[in-house]
């Protein structure tokens, strides 16, 4: 199945692609997706009322703040909201004052999201108490993750898997308590270096004071409140970082295991193959080879 709708480059604006199937009505619209599911990454948060008619639409903020209008409601949507749009609801998205944004889009068809379904809510049609969720550290940095796994794919069938692989773990965001952040969130100013952090060049010649440097706050109160929030400590984050980066330059370049450890700024090879080992189960070498 060909899947046109996967985006391939990340932090542009991305136009909405308006299905040929849709229905314009007066004030609205009525859309149709022609495909099982769909991933976009949209940076202009404006669109006209519409619902979906057959299929579910899951967005997530992962920058900024957006405004949100379901039905006569409108609510402000900020960074690690996620929101759950079911078939025949109409709403539409708008900028919140002068705030710039950033939010996943995934859709799917009903089959398509029955199948997923029967595996989290054992049941084909789940009552969803709370479409709007707000994700704890953990759960946030997954969707990065996936976000990041589908816009680095080399391949079309690397996409797919990707946004499929995505879509299920959104879905279960939605049947537990456990990925829902608790009454005090993650702060903003912390989610914004986590970003800036995700985004980080490890290739470039850098020392922890540049990472330091991505937030306004000290190194003792960045350590803290990172691994009070997030469960880790930040130099933990950031070799998980630098050894998904590692991930990609061993499956899909000819450099050698020690030209991408020290490129990623590593000690030795030996001290990079023992955090590789530690968290994949496998040395370098055998990964190139799986």
């Amino acid at each position: 199945m060909k899947n046109d709708n996967l985006t391939s480059a990340p932090s542009v604006a991305y136009p909405i692609k308006v299905f040929s199937a849709a229905k314009i009505l007066k004030n609205s619209a009525i859309l149709q997706a022609p495909n099982d599911f769909t991933f976009h990454l949209w940076t202009q948060p404006t669109s006209c009322y519409h619902s979906h008619e057959n299929y579910i639409e899951i967005f997530i903020v992962t920058k900024g703040k957006l405004t949100h209008h379901f039905g006569k409601e409108k609510t402000t949507m900020q960074t690690g909201d996620a929101f759950i749009m079911l078939p025949n609801q109409f709403h539409k998205h708008s900028p919140y004052k002068n705030y710039s944004s950033q939010h996943v889009n995934l859709t799917c068809n009903i089959p398509y999201a029955k199948d997923i379904f029967k595996m989290y809510f054992k049941t084909e049609t789940p009552t969803f108490h709370n479409q709007m969720i707000k994700l704890n550290a953990k759960a946030f940095e997954m969707v990065l993750a996936f976000q990041q796994l589908v816009l680095e794919a080399q391949t079309e069938s690397a996409k797919t898997l990707a946004v499929k692989a995505f879509i299920s773990f959104v879905f279960s965001l939605f049947n537990t308590n456990e990925n829902i952040a608790p009454e005090k969130p993650i702060p903003d100013w912390l989610q914004n270096f986590i970003l800036k952090l995700n985004d980080f060049d490890f290739t470039s010649d850098f020392n922890l004071s540049d990472i330091y440097a991505l937030s306004n706050y000290s190194q003792t109160t960045l350590s803290r409140e990172f691994k009070k929030h997030v469960g880790k400590t930040l130099i933990a984050y950031v070799n998980d970082l630098k050894l998904n980066y590692a991930c990609n330059q061993l499956k899909h370049t000819d450099l050698s295991i020690l030209a991408i450890s020290s490129s990623l700024g590593f000690d030795s090879l030996s001290h990079f193959s023992h955090l590789f080992k530690k968290k994949y189960g496998i040395t370098p070498l055998q990964y190139r080879k799986s």
